[in-house]
């Protein structure tokens, strides 16, 4: 059962008529704004913001004439309590501001939907011309660290075996926003349920499936069964710049793949296969990091034997790595001041200072560790290190860097107990990026395999023992601005000409030309004062040039007409 409850609303506003004053107009329509909005509202707001914006529900560019309505629909993961600016540009300059005020359709969370009717903020058809869509969500926020997931048995963010999660934070990709979490074991009812089924399942931000049916493995055949080795696999993911999803297969050493925001078979890559093992000719490879775009795109990986620390391979032209290569070591294992047992994940900031976690049960093994940007020379020295003697850092699974470079994040699963044959005590922490200090611990108790952050600031992680996957907003006031991918390019105004006045032979029919668009509908309005019209014909015809015959009353008549 899907928590959301159908509910449709509709807000229609309408001007008058653009005066008419000769044989000679401007197609206009009437202003129509139109919102539908399908979802129930919830208590707490994460830093709320707009994707899968789609124009005419495509995630194409549109072509439209001028004063045709234009249909823009996009999802909020959250209620937007201070309200949403639904912007049409031309370049840099806002033409129209949609202003939605909360708890009004078009503010809250889930699927939203707003139609623009062509005008300016001035009821006036806009020019001809390339216009964007851009759609800013601001919310007054929570005052703590807060889950945003349901924790009740919401099927959405079920996931039998989590053991990886990742957001796409591409502001230029059409799927902006989008979710995946890596299932690694087969649950109770893999028919019905994504989230039972081994492979990647796909959501929306609001925690919705995603269009795709929301599973897929991409055609690669995932190890799965009941052994440990069997529940690696699919393991960490990743979304790269490049807006294709890297997926880590641990049960194999750690191959990894990389696929399209579908997920679809006929895009998987062999990104990193056993010809780039280290030269030791073994390997444990968690991860993975995707850093740089372009050309420049590079894979990071933690080798979790003793052998090769953190590594980096460049990525082809191609989106994989050569063959044969086996990387360059970027911090050493086995050092005083750094890297002192085995790491597991590693994750950069945008000022690509490097995070590492060690997975270890021991209290006077380091924990969590930032070294400084790698520049062509073998790193050994933490700036800081923290976790030593601290077991509620035991077990540390993943680990990511917000945004901002402000916040890292922490999945820990804490300690494997034979007796109950799980693991206890872990959590998901966050820590300060500058200097390792503790800022909130959630979910005690759980055990989390890996994290993530999405491009305005909200926290994700995957629960082992919940079997779930979970959302969390940061306190305070936000806002995010997100511009549509698509775009819609105006036609100029088509103008319309009424000529050739003349009486038919009939009395009383009095007969003109109108020339405009064909294929279009135009209404025709008659006036005996020129203040009150009055519709007196429709006229639909494929040729652009039509002959209008009316009857007329009165000493005079005036006529005048507009699209329908």
């Amino acid at each position: 059962m899907n928590r959301f409850t159908p509910l449709l609303s509709t807000i229609q506003r309408f001007n008058a008529l653009t005066p008419w004053c000769s044989l000679r107009s401007v197609a206009a329509n009437s202003l129509l704004l139109l919102v539908v909005l399908l979802l129930s509202p919830r208590n707490v707001h994460a830093n709320v913001y707009a994707t899968n914006i789609r124009l005419n529900g495509g995630l194409t560019n549109i072509v439209a004439s001028s004063g045709a309505s234009l249909a823009i629909s996009y999802i909020l993961n959250e209620p937007a309590t201070l309200g949403v600016s639904v912007n049409v540009n031309s370049g840099a300059t806002t033409v129209r501001t949609i202003t939605l005020t909360n708890p009004d359709p078009g503010t809250l969370q889930g699927s939203n939907y707003v139609v623009w009717d062509g005008r300016d903020n001035a009821s006036n058809p806009v020019g001809g011309g390339v216009y964007s869509v851009s759609i800013t969500a601001a919310s007054s926020g929570y005052t703590n660290w807060t889950e945003t997931s349901s924790e009740l048995d919401d099927l959405d963010y079920r996931v039998w075996w989590p053991r990886g999660i990742a957001v796409n934070r591409n502001t230029n990709s059409p799927y902006y926003g989008r979710v995946f979490v890596a299932n690694a074991q087969e649950g109770f009812d893999t028919i019905t349920y994504p989230g039972d089924r081994v492979g990647i399942t796909l959501h929306n931000a609001d925690g919705s499936y995603a269009d795709e049916w929301g599973y897929s493995t991409g055609g690669y055949d995932w190890a799965h069964g009941d052994t440990i080795q069997d529940q690696l696999s699919p393991w960490k993911l990743e979304v790269g710049s490049d807006d294709r999803l890297y997926a880590n297969d641990f049960t194999d050493q750690g191959l990894v793949f990389s696929f399209d925001q579908l997920v679809s078979t006929n895009s998987f890559l062999a990104v990193l296969d056993s010809s780039n093992y280290p030269t030791n000719g073994f390997a444990e490879l968690d991860g993975p990091f995707i850093s740089g775009a372009g050309g420049t795109m590079q894979i990071w990986m933690a080798d979790t034997t003793d052998g090769a620390g953190i590594l980096r391979w460049n990525l082809t032209a191609g989106g994989v790595v050569a063959p044969n290569d086996t990387g360059v070591t970027i911090i050493q294992p086995n050092s005083a001041d750094g890297l002192d047992v085995m790491p597991r994940d590693v994750a950069l900031d945008s000022s690509n200072n490097i995070y590492v976690i060690q997975d270890t049960d021991s209290g006077s093994d380091w924990r969590v560790l930032r070294f400084p940007a790698y520049i062509d020379v073998t790193e050994t020295n933490a700036s800081w290190r923290i976790g030593s003697g601290d077991d509620s850092m035991r077990g540390a699974g993943g680990v990511a860097v917000d945004p901002t470079g402000t916040y890292v994040a922490v999945a820990f699963k804490g300690f494997f107990d034979s007796g109950v044959g799980g693991y206890q005590d872990g959590s998901l922490q966050v820590f300060a990026a500058s200097n390792g200090d503790s800022i909130v611990t959630l979910a005690p108790g759980d055990d989390h395999y890996d994290t993530a952050w999405d491009n305005v600031g909200n926290l994700y992680a995957v629960d082992g023992f919940a079997k779930r996957w979970r959302s969390y907003s940061p306190p305070g006031t936000n806002q995010a601005t997100t511009v549509a991918v698509p775009t819609v390019q105006i036609s100029a105004p088509t103008q319309f000409v009424l000529s050739n006045p003349s009486y038919a032979g009939a009395a009383g029919q009095f007969v003109f030309t109108l020339t405009g668009e064909a294929n279009a509908t135009y209404i025709i309005l008659a006036s005996t004062d020129l203040s009150n019209w009055t519709p007196v014909a429709t006229n639909t015809s494929a040729l652009a040039a039509r002959q209008i015959t009316n009857t007329v009353s009165g000493s005079r008549s005036f006529f005048r007409a507009r699209l329908g």
